[in-house]
């Protein structure tokens, strides 16, 4: 018990210490470490290093409205990221670690840099400079889709690294064989139905009411027109009624069009569309957001059709859905 407490009083100490705010020592934007530790915080969390005149004022509207835009093809309201604005002189070795840092200043020139490894082993650094509060908001509007882009990917790229080091290695191999793709299939997941040319992953967890399920399904490759956003609806739609059947009678799974998926290209090579949006059930009474991936396979002529869909009622969707992003985006043609 008593090595217990001093334990809690020596990381007490370490960490008022290294709260302390020392002029002298202020961390700078500039400045590298040579050794790099790990990095900290949560993926989907990006800090701000910001002044608080420029937070409140016109940059900080632009700012939200761009890093707190809400997730397409979820039902409820949910941030891009989770957003901590920090003053310049706050900012501490606390928060120098952490995945995703945004510094925005005014300088003698405007200018947009990002830098991986700045600080912390993964991380992310992205600063941008301009000569005024106004050029300021004008340029995180011009450039602040492309930045956030930036940590989408990176979080990304954390999730599927995190994902692959516990995936499924045989369900991996067999689908990799047997229909000429491979993909990370997270820890979970298991083989719900095999046929021809589609594949059906799923993974429940009954103690918080989710279900993710994963469907891939091919077809010959004969025009564009395959790939506009009404044709993968109706694909999808087909699939949902051939294999998603409902409790009660005549009820399957169809894409809810009161609100229109959101659809657009994300590849030339290999040319590449995302669609996301809500899924319902139709003569029934249950729903959710799915969001998938159609390519075109020029070598084997077909076309890749990847879906992950979400039953999640009561929960947070934004990360459920974002890992069923990576995992699609995972997916290469062999």
């Amino acid at each position: 018990m008593k090595a217990s407490f001093f334990i809690f009083i020596a990381v007490l100490s370490i960490c008022f210490s290294s709260c302390k705010q020392n002029p002298k020592s202020q961390l700078k934007p500039d400045v590298s470490r040579s050794v790099l530790p790990p990095n900290t915080g949560n993926i989907s969390e990006l800090v701000i290093v910001v002044p608080d005149k420029l937070w409140n004022g016109s940059t900080g509207k632009v700012l939200q409205s761009v890093f707190q835009a809400n997730v397409l093809g979820i039902p409820q309201q949910e941030a891009l990221f989770d957003v901590f604005a920090i003053n310049p002189s706050q900012f501490s070795s606390i928060f120098q670690t952490h995945k995703n840092i945004l510094w925005l200043a005014l300088d003698k020139s405007n200018s947009v840099n990002k830098k991986e490894d700045k600080w912390a082993k993964n991380q992310l650094f992205v600063s941008v400079n301009a000569s005024s509060e106004e050029e300021l908001s004008a340029l995180v509007a011009n450039k602040g889709a492309a930045i956030s882009n930036w940590f989408l990917e990176k979080d990304r790229s954390r999730r599927l690294n995190k994902l692959d080091k516990t995936s499924e290695k045989d369900i991996q191999k067999e689908i990799a064989e047997a229909y000429n793709f491979q993909f990370v299939v997270p820890k979970g997941y298991a083989i719900a139905l095999v046929e021809e040319n589609f594949v059906w992953l799923r993974r429940d967890n009954p103690k918080v009411n989710i279900i993710s399920n994963i469907w891939v399904h091919t077809q010959p490759y004969k025009n564009p027109a395959q790939l506009t956003m009404n044709s993968l609806i109706q694909l999808r739609d087909s699939l949902g009624r051939t294999h998603v059947e409902g409790a009660r009678p005549q009820s399957y799974m169809a894409t809810e069009m009161l609100y229109e998926p959101d659809y657009k290209l994300v590849s030339e090579k290999p040319y590449t569309v995302e669609t996301r949006g809500l899924w319902t059930m139709v003569n029934d009474f249950m729903g959710g957001s799915f969001i998938s991936y159609a390519q075109i396979d020029q070598e084997n002529q077909r076309v890749i059709y990847a879906e992950g869909f979400l039953y999640c009622p009561k929960e947070r969707k934004r990360a459920h859905i974002q890992e069923l992003e990576a995992v699609l985006l995972s997916l290469k043609q062999k």
